[in-house]
């Protein structure tokens, strides 16, 4: 019984064991899942750090190459631009010997062109021109101009005539401003003056009536050159001057006007004109000017003299484009003259107060660029001008003059260039003026 007893003490014990050991090993289960969780946790935050750590190398290997890179490309703009300067300053030190004094430049340049003209009205005949300039550069800052004109003309002597077109001297102050003296062509009207100073770089052979509005020349004194606008927006240029102006037209002259240019005779003018031009380029291929000529002119030994007004506009632009396969150009221009009243010797008082106005516009195209053998040196011109003028002797009644001209160019040359025009002219009250035909061959030197 004892021994029963005993067994069945044990087996209590034992059972009363098991509940106590289980409460033991629930927290270390608890302890371990925590741990496995940390560890998993920085596991992740390792691998993070090395994509992170190989994602750093490859950006600095990227700098590197960029850092390595940009070096190189700044050692060779260096070197290059380095080159530019030397080759650039050998040039302007050579340029300079070569102007020091005892060594003049001397160039000769012009034009000769000779024309077929056939004028509705009138006998068809064959015109001749030879315009040679020289140019001579005395030393760094001055050089001079002297060109001529000799040209046929029915009715004169051996059918030639002959006057001349430059002759100044030049000082250049610095480089936008040069002064001169003599005789040089007129800024007025930039389309006339400056665009199409001669016959054979014109677009069209024949001028336009705006030339009998605007003085060819002007003998006195000026000023000229140009400025960058402010903020880097262009570019101005400027042309001023003082002159012997016009003198009244005493006999019967242009229809137009009363107004005669080229007489340099000073008992005609005592008062001396004042004028000029000025343009704005915006960007380089686009400008536009204003130009103006105020005078008192006065027919020989006249009692009093008048005032006159030139005043003009002018535009000129170019583009160039693949897509047009080559090259378009517009020009115009607008020009008006106001005289004063005048006393003629002789006669009653010669109330001028006329008022006379006149422009040009011109377009060109040019398929430079098309790739076409022989196409692509020919260039289409038209050009549509008109004038209107008061009553004077010579036109009784007022009236206006309009004309339609067109054109084809063909260039044998960079400098050659051979020319067909053909004009339709109409004058007031819907009167038939005298259509034209030209033809003209032309080479500047």
């Amino acid at each position: 019984m004892k021994h029963k007893q005993r067994m069945a003490m044990c087996i209590g014990l034992a059972l009363a064991m098991l509940p106590a050991a289980g409460l033991q090993a629930a927290p270390a289960r608890a302890d371990y899942k925590k741990l496995e969780k940390k560890y998993e946790a920085l596991q992740a935050q390792m691998a993070t750090m090395a994509r992170q750590m190989t994602a750093m190398q490859k950006q600095m290997t990227e700098v590197k190459k960029e850092a390595v890179a940009k070096a190189t490309m700044s050692e060779k703009a260096t070197k290059a631009e380095f080159r530019r300067l030397y080759k650039k300053v050998m040039a302007a030190s050579q340029r300079i010997s070569e102007l020091e004094p005892g060594n003049i430049q001397v160039l000769i340049d012009g034009d000769v062109n000779f024309q077929f003209i056939h004028k509705s009205g009138s006998a068809s005949t064959f015109y001749a021109d030879a315009s040679p300039l020289i140019q001579v550069r005395v030393d760094k800052h001055i050089f001079i101009n002297a060109g001529f004109d000799f040209y046929t003309q029915s009715g004169a002597a051996g059918g030639a005539q002959a006057d001349m077109g430059a002759a100044n001297i030049n000082y250049e102050l610095n480089n936008y401003m040069t002064i001169g003296g003599g005789l040089v062509s007129s800024p007025i009207g930039g389309i006339v003056g400056i665009y199409n100073p001669a016959p054979w770089n014109r677009w069209l052979v024949d001028g336009s009536l705006e030339d009998n509005l605007l003085p060819p020349n002007e003998l006195g004194v000026w000023t000229r050159g140009g400025v960058p606008a402010p903020n880097n927006l262009g570019y101005f240029t400027y042309f001023l001057f003082v002159s012997n102006g016009p003198a009244l037209a005493s006999t019967a002259g242009s229809p137009y006007n009363t107004l005669t240019y080229g007489n340099w005779n000073p008992a005609a003018q005592n008062g001396k004109t004042v004028g000029g031009r000025v343009s704005y380029l915006p960007i380089p291929n686009v400008e536009v000017g204003y130009s103006f000529e105020y005078a008192r002119p006065s027919a020989d030994g006249a009692i009093r003299t008048s005032n006159s007004m030139v005043q003009a506009v002018d535009f000129n632009t170019y583009y160039v484009n693949k897509k047009i396969d080559g090259l378009v150009r517009f020009r115009g221009g607008w020009a008006w003259d106001q005289v004063g009243q005048g006393v003629i010797p002789g006669t009653t008082t010669f109330a001028f107060g006329n008022m006379s106005d006149g422009g040009q516009i011109e377009a060109a195209y040019q398929p430079s660029m098309c790739g076409i053998k022989y196409l692509d040196r020919m260039m289409a011109a038209l050009r549509y001008d008109y004038i209107d003028g008061p009553a004077t002797s010579g036109f009784p009644t007022p009236g206006h003059e309009q004309r339609w001209s067109v054109g084809l160019d063909y260039w044998l040359h960079s400098n050659a260039v051979l020319k067909f025009e053909y004009e339709f002219d109409n004058l007031s009250n819907a009167q038939h003026g005298n259509d034209a035909m030209f033809v003209q061959f032309a080479v500047g030197i």
